[in-house]
């Protein structure tokens, strides 16, 4: 089946733009929760800041699966793009080479801020939070 360049492009967008956007999300909302659990007005709130960030981790690392999903469908679709193609247009056959390039671009950047996360999300769950220095 193919898909028109407007659902490709937007695939694309997806792809290249949400793994950042939900990392820097991720990383400031997991910083809240450590706040809000050594702050002395959090602290009686009982949050368990372990599930709080695997919970928020869970649900971070789908969305930049799905993101990568995105960007290996537009590197799919637009294989055989050639370097000299230009802009897309709508009447083209092919998508043109600038969504294989952002497609391609995507597909290792989801792959370290997914990474990024990993290490990110799993170490402020595992670690010991509200100690003296």
């Amino acid at each position: 089946r193919r898909m028109n360049l407007r659902t490709l492009s937007a695939l694309q967008w997806i792809g290249i733009a949400a793994a950042p956007l939900v990392w820097a999300s991720q990383h400031v909302l997991g910083y809240g929760i450590g706040e809000a659990r050594c702050s002395p007005g959090g602290a009686r709130w009982g949050i368990d800041v372990s599930v709080w960030e695997l919970t928020l981790l869970s649900c971070a690392g789908l969305l930049v699966v799905a993101a990568e999903a995105s960007a290996v469908a537009v590197f799919m679709r637009t294989r055989g793009a050639g370097f000299g193609d230009g802009p897309p247009e709508e009447e083209a056959g092919l998508p043109q080479s600038r969504l294989h390039f952002f497609a391609t671009a995507a597909l290792v950047a989801n792959v370290l801020f997914l990474t990024m996360m990993l290490f990110d999300g799993l170490g402020s769950a595992l670690d010991v939070l509200c100690r003296q220095t």
